[in-house]
């Protein structure tokens, strides 16, 4: 199940189990390992899953950052010789 965006254009993530109405929901991308069940059974709690969600984001940021550092700084370069 894919789940759509939210209003403030943050990812969300779909539940893998139903909640007791038989629905699946979905959560916002920033309640996922957030100490906190969301999740009919928890699964955006898993010990494991988060360990390597957690990495991961943590690795995406810091390449995003350098990314857009680098994306300024060619942008300075640009301007310095126009």
């Amino acid at each position: 199940m894919k789940c759509p965006s939210s209003e403030n254009g943050m990812d969300r993530f779909a539940c893998p189990t139903r909640d007791e109405l038989g629905r699946f929901l979905c959560i916002d991308d920033q309640h996922i390992c957030d100490g906190y069940f969301d999740c009919p059974h928890g699964e955006d709690e898993e010990r494991l899953s988060c360990m390597f969600y957690k990495s991961t984001k943590a690795h995406l940021d810091v390449l995003a950052d350098y990314l857009l550092q680098w994306a300024r700084g060619q942008q300075n370069l640009y301007f310095k010789q126009h």
